[in-house]
């Protein structure tokens, strides 16, 4: 059966940035994976807008960041919800010149993935990507007037 994926496109992607900051816009796109193989057995994978996606699909979500404004940003932080019908794909977040976190608690705190841990039935482990729910990418650098860059994910529809 297939899902829409208006779950995935109405997803609020969280910006915190200094109040003089007003320039920084950003556009989200939710990708699905088509993947094909040649006549010699060669895997590739594509992507194309993700209008219907089915249990099991890939799916890749997109910031697109730019600053629009006259004056450089600094302090950005752009959060990114992971939906809890989609399973993280381990490796798969690309964050350019950001440093990334993760969150497992709905955004409260975030961590490195390595620092990441849960306590299940007093045993403390570290967290599976499933367990996933907030990706931070988080810049040391301004961002200067006109820059614009990419961050991204991907999941598994469950």
């Amino acid at each position: 059966m297939f899902r829409s994926t208006l779950f995935a496109l109405s997803l609020l992607t969280v910006f915190a940035a200094p109040a003089y900051a007003a320039g920084l816009t950003a556009n989200q796109t939710v990708e699905v994976a088509i993947v094909s193989i040649d006549d010699q057995g060669e895997r590739s994978v594509a992507y194309q807008t993700a209008e219907e996606v089915a249990p099991g699909d890939e799916i890749r979500y997109i910031l697109n960041y730019a600053n629009d404004g006259d004056d450089a940003a600094s302090n950005v932080r752009l959060d990114m919800p992971v939906p809890s019908e989609i399973s993280l794909i381990e490796g798969s977040v690309e964050a350019g010149t950001a440093d990334v976190t993760y969150s497992i608690d709905s955004g409260e705190t975030f961590s490195s993935r390595g620092d990441l841990t849960i306590s299940v039935n007093g045993q403390v482990r570290t967290a599976t990507a499933e367990e996933i729910t907030h990706i931070r990418w988080s810049f040391a650098d301004s961002i200067a007037p006109g820059d614009m860059g990419t961050i991204s994910y991907r999941g598994v529809l469950q």
